[in-house]
């Protein structure tokens, strides 16, 4: 029976040849196995030559991944029917329509069941990766049954971005939405610390002067602090404490272990939650946040849908939750 150490050097070997031979698909998938192995090893060298190598395939094999196209006809007319229904109005009631119109998100439970219907065999069968511009697996991208479902919220995901909140956000033009009314209306709500506000509408003036880039730089920050702000006040626990000899503690960081938790599925229902995993943390989603904490953003990823959609988010808190930034002193009575 061939040892750990064998089938390493055999993976390796096969990720040679591979290579050489200028099979950069299978080379990459050689160096694949290799890591695994590697890492069961705890070989240090072994698993430095093959993350590099793993990049370099990946990125020299580019031509043999297939991108997944989907076409979807749906009339203009219905689409329409909709946004049209949200447009009616005035500017204040549009607005708080937007934060809860069942129709601008994605539901998990219909993802779920429409990913199970319609899952290609090859995610059933076969060996898959999901690689990113640079070369880099992604993470959950070997999972084809997860893969899948976040591929099925994508392209929903997608069609609200493009369809819905597009068009939405282009006919507000028209009732007077501008940088003043949107600041007024969410400091109208009582929702928002006025120190976040502050710098929130910096990242909205710079969101109607067209600077995306900036907009989003701004804006996703803010939206993680408040959203975490108003969870504490809802009676959700966002205090960390943090490890170490000394007792301190600190505002936890808004993970995907936080939505996926039960607390903030209560508080902020499933889809919710989902959709601000999907669109800030989902590796094989937007992953926002990530980009913008790391300096990863791209300029084309900069874009007024991003921005409508982050705004979006702002609009929700401010239609659905309705609480006092801080809780009302008695006077000491």
């Amino acid at each position: 029976m061939a040892s750990n150490e064998d089938n390493l050097q055999k993976e390796l070997n096969n990720a040679q040849e591979a290579e050489n031979s200028k099979d950069f698909f299978s080379a990459a998938h050689h160096y694949k196995e290799a890591l695994s192995i590697a890492r069961s090893l705890g070989d240090s060298e072994s698993i430095t030559l093959c993350k590099n190598k793993i990049v370099e395939m990946n990125q020299k094999s580019k031509d043999a991944f297939k991108e997944l196209n989907v076409e979807t006809t749906v009339p203009n007319e219905e689409i329409d029917k909709v946004v049209n229904s949200i447009l009616d109005g005035a500017l204040e009631t549009i607005l708080k329509k937007i934060g809860v119109h069942p129709f601008l998100f994605p539901k998990m439970q219909q993802v779920e069941e429409s990913a199970r219907k319609s899952m290609p065999i090859s995610y059933q069968i076969a060996t898959l990766s999901t690689i990113s511009q640079d070369g880099h697996l992604v993470k959950g991208g070997g999972d084809g049954n997860y893969s899948w479902i976040i591929q099925t919220y994508g392209m929903q995901q997608d069609f609200i971005t493009e369809f819905y909140l597009r068009r939405v956000f282009e006919g507000l033009a028209n009732k007077g939405f501008n940088e003043e009314s949107l600041v007024a209306y969410l400091r109208g709500r009582g929702t928002f610390p006025e120190n976040n506000l502050a710098i929130i509408a910096t990242g909205i003036n710079r969101y109607f002067a067209h600077d995306y880039v900036s907009a989003l730089h701004i804006l996703i920050p803010q939206f993680e602090n408040v959203f975490l702000f108003i969870s504490e006040r809802l009676g959700i626990d966002i205090i960390a404490l943090n490890r170490g000899k000394d007792i301190s503690t600190q505002l936890k960081t808004l993970s995907v272990e936080h939505l996926n938790s039960e607390a903030f599925q209560n508080k902020w229902h499933r889809d919710f939650c989902e959709q601000i995993k999907f669109v800030l943390f989902e590796p094989l989603g937007y992953v926002l946040r990530h980009k913008i904490a790391h300096g990863q953003i791209t300029v084309a990823e900069c874009t007024p849908q991003m921005t409508n959609l982050v705004l979006y988010f702002f609009l929700v808190l401010a239609a659905r939750i309705g609480v006092n930034p801080r809780p009302q002193k008695s006077d000491g009575k």
